[in-house]
């Protein structure tokens, strides 16, 4: 996907994806997916979009409350204001 940066990981349980839309674009979403690693996702998906503005999260859906591993990895790169 052009334009956006791409943060893959894992936890113990998890792996996941998040896609970060470019700092240029004003406003944008991003997404992300999450998988249980036993069964490649067969047991656990989700996936949802993330709401940025400015470079800034803003908002997300897709589930309640998003795992605070998935929130880290974005804070690593950029303001996360929830």
């Amino acid at each position: 996907m052009t334009g956006f940066e791409i943060i893959r990981g894992k936890t113990k349980y998890d792996g996941y994806e998040i896609r970060i839309p470019n700092e240029m674009m004003d406003a944008a979403n991003g997404s992300y997916e999450i998988w249980d690693l036993d069964s490649n996702g067969y047991l656990l998906y989700e996936e949802g979009t993330l709401i940025f503005e400015d470079g800034e999260l803003i908002d997300y859906d897709g589930m309640d409350e998003l795992p605070e591993y998935i929130i880290n990895a974005i804070a690593r790169n950029r303001k996360i204001s929830l």
